[in-house]
């Protein structure tokens, strides 16, 4: 405040005349903040009796109070000589423009609208306190009578009294338009918001509409497809009453919709059952009721008076809160399928049986040839021993070609019975550390390739799940053929090692610089007696990769080769990797 209004010695004293507590409270406070020292009335009355001790320097007054008004206390301050110099502030809603006139009429020097701001209340403090210097007695003239809205009204205010109170009602209409201009504002925003909000509606409303013809689209469909269907299909409620079947289910029992709608569904004659069914359907549909999915055969009789068997399965369904709302019954006739599965096990039976009896042959055959072929190498080794003086080198020459064949049968026959016996020996399946089997697969080649130059390449190899005996088998035949295709190269280089994992399982590979082959070939590579060099070039049966490929299969894996004539060849299988360990 400046120091015009507000003595350097003592504070500027202004009254309160309001009948709010609270709102006295408050403009106390926003006054006293200021410096001001502050006196407070309920009314105007007793505004009256505390100004000429008080000695306010101005008056700020509510208009509506009780038992003396704001303009009848204005009124009564401009008529007393020893208060008419105190000017008076009146705070109104100026809602009528009478408002003004009657602010005229009882000498008011200014209004303060509600609700007001605490700035623009200071400033019309401050304003009227800078103005009161001003006011002079002979300002006050003979007075002016005059007509509004049909009534006289007389006016005695001074000139300054009349610019000040029509400048704040000029200053209030300027700020009821400013307020008006943002209320129109913000109710053009308000506007475009609700419209936004009602064309949102709008397409939601239409989204929903097309929603829900969608959705009685889908259920249509989807009837039609469910009443089409082969399969016997129910709706039952959770106290295990029928509200739906579908067509498959009526005709298969002779029934019509009305005959089984309603009822519960192990009574209703949906399928004719056996008292032993029809009790366990009463179980089955309590444990669907506490969430489980039922599953099992069954046999029923058909309308036609026919025992069939049928594939049955209960389904709860359950809403977002996980309550069974309804259970979804089906049966499908399987009578094809348990003709099948009988085939398939009569036909399993003849094929062990046939296996069987090929094993017994493999035996016997393997057993009845061993003879001849024992005779054959004796009495050629007899022969040899006979005759080696007289014998020619041809004929010699003759004779272990003779030899080396009958030994070359034994080892084939050797060979097929191993083979064979593949495919029913028993599998023991344990951890085991390839690397291990590996090195000792190696040590078992030490013989043929002694004298060789052979460089071994084998870094860590991962632990696998498997049949120890049989996968040394694998090794044995893979690195074997390794040796043997590598014997042109005067530094043969084999490795072994993990090409990561195919579908969870651990890729393995035996990979050497030989002779390799023609990939055109590769589809014969695991086949028996397949072989794509010359007995005379290399030696073998044939029957090595056939075994690792019925070794690698009993074991759930799968093996490929691929190789370059003349730049070896990689052989890979895939193995189950063994479990880890439990930890306590």
């Amino acid at each position: 405040m400046g120091t015009s209004t507000q003595p350097s010695d003592s504070p500027v004293k202004v009254l309160i005349a309001e009948d709010s507590p609270t709102q006295a409270q408050r403009l106390r406070h926003i006054l006293e903040q200021q410096g001001y020292e502050v006196g407070v009335a309920a009314n105007g009355r007793l505004v009256l009796e505390m100004a000429p001790q008080f000695r306010p320097a101005l008056i700020i007054s509510d208009v509506i109070m009780p038992e003396m008004d704001g303009y009848e206390l204005s009124r009564r301050i401009k008529a007393d000589a020893d208060l008419r110099n105190i000017p008076v502030i009146l705070v109104t809603t100026m809602s009528d423009p009478q408002d003004v006139i009657r602010g005229l009429e009882c000498g008011a020097d200014n209004f303060v609208l509600k609700p007001y701001d605490e700035h623009y209340l200071l400033g019309r403090v401050r304003y009227v306190l800078a103005n009161r210097e001003f006011q002079r007695p002979q300002d006050a003239g003979m007075g002016v009578e005059l007509y509004f809205n049909d009534k006289r009204h007389y006016i005695t205010a001074g000139r300054l009294q009349i610019l000040n109170l029509l400048l704040s009602t000029y200053d209030a209409a300027i700020q009821r338009n400013a307020e008006l201009s943002q209320a129109q504002e913000e109710l053009r925003g308000i506007n475009a918001a609700l419209a936004e909000v009602n064309r949102r509606l709008e397409q939601e409303s239409r989204q929903r509409e097309e929603a829900q013809q969608s959705l009685r689209e889908s259920e249509q469909r989807l009837r039609s497809i469910v009443d089409n269907m082969a399969t016997f299909v129910g709706e039952i409620t959770p106290d295990g009453v029928l509200v739906d079947v579908n067509r498959a289910a009526l005709e298969s029992g002779g029934l019509q919709r009305q005959d089984v709608i309603g009822k519960r569904f192990e009574e209703a004659g949906w399928l004719s059952y056996s008292p032993a069914v029809q009790a366990r359907l009463g179980e089955d549909i309590e444990r669907a009721l506490r969430g489980e999915t039922v599953r099992h055969d069954m046999i029923t009789r058909m309308a036609d008076g026919a025992l069939v068997p049928i594939d049955f399965m209960l389904v709860p369904v359950h809403d977002g809160e996980g309550r069974v709302v309804k259970l979804i019954a089906s049966g499908i006739d399987i009578t094809e399928r348990k003709y099948f599965e009988k085939t398939l096990q009569e036909k399993n039976a003849a094929l062990e049986a046939a296996n069987q009896e090929l094993e017994s042959f493999s035996y016997s055959v393997s057993h009845d040839l061993r003879a001849p072929l024992r005779h054959i190498d004796g009495y050629i080794q007899m022969l040899v021993e006979d005759t080696a003086s007289t014998l020619s080198s041809e004929a010699r020459r003759y004779l272990n070609v003779i030899t080396d064949a009958s030994r070359q049968m034994g080892q084939l026959i050797d060979d097929l019975l191993a083979f064979s016996r593949m495919n029913h020996a028993e599998m023991h399946e344990t951890q085991v550390d390839l690397g291990a089997l590996v090195q000792n697969g190696i040590r078992d080649l030490e013989m043929p390739t002694q004298g060789r130059n052979i460089v071994w390449k084998v870094p860590p190899l991962p632990t696998a799940s498997g049949d120890p005996a049989m996968l040394k088998q694998v090794f044995a035949n893979l690195l074997g053929n390794a040796v043997k295709y590598t014997r042109p190269r005067d530094a043969a280089e084999i490795e072994i090692g993990s090409a990561g994992e195919e579908e969870g399982r651990l890729v393995l590979f035996v990979r050497d610089n030989g002779v390799g082959f023609d990939m055109k070939y590769a589809d014969k590579l695991f086949g028996v007696f397949q072989r794509l060099h010359r007995p005379d070039e290399f030696e073998g049966t044939g029957i090595g990769l056939a075994n690792v490929r019925r070794i690698i299969g009993r074991h759930g894996g799968r093996v490929w080769a691929e190789g370059k004539t003349g730049e070896g060849a990689t052989f890979y299988f895939t193995l189950r990797p063994s479990a880890p360990a439990h930890r306590p």
